[in-house]
């Protein structure tokens, strides 16, 4: 008999489908995300400038920092940078997903073409 090759086509093709799909869904979804908070940050500004309601600006900016930085082992702040929040997705999007290496390719082509 022929031997058999470990590469399966049915998990490469799914891994490559679901890749696919998460980089369009996460391409279109930061796009929506971002138009959603600059046109926030517009409409604020633009109460702010009518004195019809005043933000404050460092109390939103301590928030983020709390949620968003990390603290070093020395216990320096650091900012998020984009390589972390690449890390994190690629983290949460591949748990527990066997077919990974096909579903990195598709996602990054997901993204291009999304």
């Amino acid at each position: 008999p022929a031997p058999k090759g470990f590469a399966n086509p049915y998990e490469l093709t799914f891994g490559t489908v679901c890749g696919i799909c998460t980089g369009i869904f996460v391409k279109k979804g930061l796009k929506a995300a971002a138009f959603i908070l600059g046109g926030l940050f517009v409409v604020l500004q633009y109460f702010n400038s009518l004195s019809w309601l005043r933000v404050d600006w460092g109390s939103a900016e301590n928030r983020f920092k709390q949620t968003f930085y990390t603290t070093t082992v020395d216990g320096q702040s650091r900012p998020p940078t984009i390589q972390s929040f690449f890390t994190w997705m690629f983290n949460f999007v591949m748990a527990d997903f066997q077919p990974r290496a096909s579903f990195l390719a598709g996602l990054l082509l997901g993204l291009r073409v999304g």
